[in-house]
């Protein structure tokens, strides 16, 4: 029984070294002693440049690295404010525009979206919904940061609050607030705001509260006019209400 086993493994050994005999034979018939010579001669110079690498390094030294900019990119951190300018500026000479603009390694979030830090108006929960509790409110705690500018910053506010007006004000209030849009034939309701009347009755914390939720037929704009807009577009339409 060993013997009958031992037997088969022979025969199976015997088979394969006749097959490689084979495989031998026909490439030696195939190919010329002179492709035979060649690659014996690239499979020596691999196999020193191998064992040259591996004896010669210094075990105490990095290896030598191709392309390692995937490896080893700037570390821009996604959602976390930081000077940028200050930090990288060794081998970072200038910033893409969206860093230095937003602080961060983000790209700026689509219009009418909530982003992290994004301003609202957030009325404390204990102030009654009655609108005017509501504008009461506004009144006594909201106040317009651009109601001082002057000089170069002036122009660039009221720059930027006309044309905030005439994208999302004079289609209903005119042109220039002075009421008498093609709106109100329909029976909208759409008041002149450059007038002493709306002057003296709302300031301004109240017209951001109204411009920002909406009042009567007025919609809300919130989802549109980004929180400082709002407050440009009242500076200048404070403009337009002077000398009334």
């Amino acid at each position: 029984m060993i013997d009958k086993v031992l037997n088969k493994a022979i025969d199976i050994q015997a088979a394969q070294l006749d097959k490689a005999k084979d495989i031998v034979v026909r490439a030696h018939e195939t190919y010329s002693p002179r492709a035979w010579i060649g690659l014996g001669v690239l499979l020596g110079a691999i196999a020193s440049a191998l064992a040259a690498g591996f004896l010669l390094r210094d075990f105490g030294k990095r290896n030598i690295e191709y392309f390692p900019d995937m490896g080893y990119s700037e570390a821009w951190e996604s959602q976390t404010t930081h000077d940028y300018a200050k930090k990288y500026a060794d081998y970072t000479p200038e910033l893409p525009p969206y860093i230095e603009k937003w602080g961060t390694a983000e790209m700026p979030p689509p219009d009418g979206t909530v982003y992290r830090g994004q301003k609202t108006l957030v009325v404390p929960a204990e102030v009654p919904t009655a609108l005017a509790d509501r504008l009461a409110w506004a009144r006594a705690n909201l106040s317009n940061p651009y109601a001082n500018v002057g000089g170069h910053d002036q122009e660039l506010v009221l720059k930027r609050g006309k044309n905030l007006f005439r994208m999302n004000c004079q289609g209903c209030h005119g042109v220039d607030g002075v009421g008498m849009a093609p709106v109100t034939k329909f029976g909208i309701g759409a008041p002149t705001l450059a007038n002493a009347t709306v002057r003296d009755k709302y300031t301004d914390g109240e017209m951001f509260y109204v411009i920002t939720y909406g009042i009567n037929t007025m919609p809300a704009h919130k989802n549109h006019v980004k929180y400082d807009d709002r407050w440009k577009l009242i500076r200048y339409l404070r403009e337009l209400q002077k000398g009334k």
